[in-house]
């Protein structure tokens, strides 16, 4: 009998989690490094997409794809709990996925679904002198035909400079076939202001996105092209942007690419650096060991495509490969086997078919110590199951991801080739037995990972890892607190504890002190104007402990 198809992987919404009513119970997180310790922080509501901190209030906040964003209150006396800040009430949108925060304004990402069209849009919430937030738009797109895979505005991440904020809007189709929404749409594939990375100013207000490339083109609005759906962006410490993407439901490799202005990563056209093989003449569905029967497409989209369109460019920008040891399991497309692609020293582009990379940050002001410091991580939120693909718990069997563990956090050590002006990336796992882990926040030096499931409560994680010498803390008390603003800081940084500290530091990146500060003197400001521009930490000592931030100063 055939195994019906029940997605548990992001490639449309993680609302389709919400169908998987035997998937395995919620275990504890492993770590797998005697210097990384995981701990169950809280539990936290269902349908949770995002995790931020806002060094401004100093919380963190989840959101919700219901659109809750929720504030997490841990005053160290009683066990952290979340309070609902804000509702689809106040920014409309049916679907929301992504949240960030930038000095004291708040974003929110998602879509607004009209019957069978849809409208990205992303709002600011600005902090107001009472506490309180305003919500207006920064951009909206015009309406477009909401697809088969419709995954939208999903994604927003504020540049370094705090000059731009880069948007996702993710494919309307699964490798580019017709979706034509019940004919409302004859032959529509994919829309002009789709499969795309876009950038628009962060003071922007009540800004349209036209459905026109050209026009957007014109506008400046397009970053890059050809990005299936790259759920999770992040910079690293020299300002390069990153993101990573599931890659459909053939079996192709799940990417991780170095995003450049105006470079096209390939999809439809590719995959995992794979070619889409629908739009070859010959192409036999039923002879192609890619094809997975558990995933929602195979049974109905993937067919030779005639009229498939011509590609917009001669050779696309591959994604980073990977060099393992980890999330390296490759589908032989001759036999239909998993291989090891690094002890078959394979190309492997980036990450084992359906693992969706999630989460993706970078210890951006290089903080961890050991070999982690600098590097970027990431997890994986699909389970692991067999050989072919589908997971022993459930009788009829669950797509999951195929001979790979999955669900955990990686480590990702990357390395730069000036000559080829491209990254590789070594894999490790460092935690595993998360269940649908959807997004991570790295605060300091403690990784905060939220899980996601449709029907039940779920978990944040707290990841501790290494701090680099000179900047390790002696545990101090929850209470005692430790805020620091604006970040980042020119002239002046302002600074509030909840306990008088017994002294102040101010550290550069290395741990070494360049500044011995007066907590009593200097009480609420320190003056930045002798400092040169980079990356400072601000270490309050007290009795009991002490508590580090992070202050990068610009000029």
């Amino acid at each position: 009998m055939k195994r019906p198809a029940i997605a548990i992987r992001l490639s449309s919404t993680l609302a389709l989690v919400h169908s998987v009513a035997c998937a395995s119970a919620q275990g504890t997180p492993t770590s797998l490094r005697p210097d990384v310790v995981v701990e169950h922080y809280m539990d936290v509501r269902s349908s949770a997409s995002r995790v931020a901190y806002d060094a401004v209030t100093d919380h963190l906040y989840y959101l919700r794809t219901t659109g809750d964003v929720l504030m997490v209150i841990d005053n160290g006396n009683d066990a952290p709990y979340d309070t609902v800040l804000y509702t689809a009430a106040d920014h409309l949108l049916d679907e929301a996925f992504g949240m960030a925060f930038h000095d004291s304004d708040l974003f929110v990402i998602g879509n607004s679904v009209d019957g069978v069209t849809t409208q990205g849009t992303l709002h600011r919430a600005h902090l107001l002198p009472d506490g309180q937030r305003s919500w207006s738009v920064v951009a909206r797109t015009e309406p477009y035909a909401w697809g088969g895979k419709a995954h939208g505005f999903n994604n927003v991440v504020v540049s370094p400079d705090g000059q731009y904020l880069y948007l996702n809007c993710g494919s309307r189709t699964d490798h580019g076939e017709v979706q034509d929404v019940s004919g409302a749409f004859p032959g529509l594939r994919e829309e002009p202001i789709t499969a795309k990375i876009l950038r628009v100013p962060v003071d922007a207000q009540d800004l349209i996105l036209p459905n026109d490339e050209d026009e957007l083109l014109t506008a400046g609005y397009i970053f890059a092209f050809g990005v299936r759906n790259t759920f999770d962006m992040a910079f690293d410490a020299e300002g390069r942007l990153f993101g990573v993407e599931n890659s459909g439901d053939h079996d192709d490799p799940e990417e991780m690419n170095w995003l450049r202005e105006e470079h096209h990563y390939g999809f439809p056209w590719t995959a995992g650096g794979n070619p889409n093989p629908t739009r070859f003449s010959g192409y036999d569905p039923l002879n192609d060991n890619l094809l997975n029967p558990g995933y929602p497409s195979a049974a109905t989209d993937f067919y030779f495509d005639s009229t498939f369109p011509p590609t917009p460019w001669t050779t696309p920008t591959e994604p980073i490969r990977n060099n393992g040891p980890d999330a390296d399991r490759l589908r032989d497309p001759l036999t239909g086997g998993m291989q090891d692609a690094s002890d078959g020293a394979l190309n492997m582009s980036t990450f084992t078919c359906h693992r969706s990379p999630l989460g993706l940050v970078f210890d951006t002001d290089s903080v961890l110590g050991n070999d982690l410091q600098g590097d970027g991580f990431v997890l994986s939120f699909t389970p692991g199951g067999d050989t072919l693909g589908f997971s022993p718990i459930a009788p009829w069997g669950i797509p999951v991801v195929p001979a790979d563990p999955s669900e955990d956090l990686l480590q990702l050590e990357l390395s730069y080739d000036e000559i080829s002006e491209t990254f590789t990336t070594s894999a490790t796992r460092i935690v595993e037995g998360f269940y649908l882990p959807v997004d991570a926040e790295l605060v300091g030096h403690t990784l905060y990972v939220i899980e996601n499931w449709g029907g039940t409560q779920r978990s944040l994680w707290k990841v501790t890892m290494p701090l680099e010498n000179g900047l390790e803390e002696v545990d101090a008390p929850t209470a005692h607190r430790l805020t620091v603003w604006p970040i980042p800081a020119t002239e002046e940084l302002r600074w509030s504890v909840g306990v008088m500290p017994q002294r102040l530091d101010l550290l550069d990146a290395n741990g070494r002190t360049v500044l011995v500060v007066d907590p009593v003197v200097t009480f609420g400001a320190i003056p930045l104007s002798a400092l040169a521009p980079g990356m400072y930490f601000l270490k309050a000592t007290f009795q009991e402990g002490s508590i580090s931030r992070r202050v990068p100063v610009l000029r």
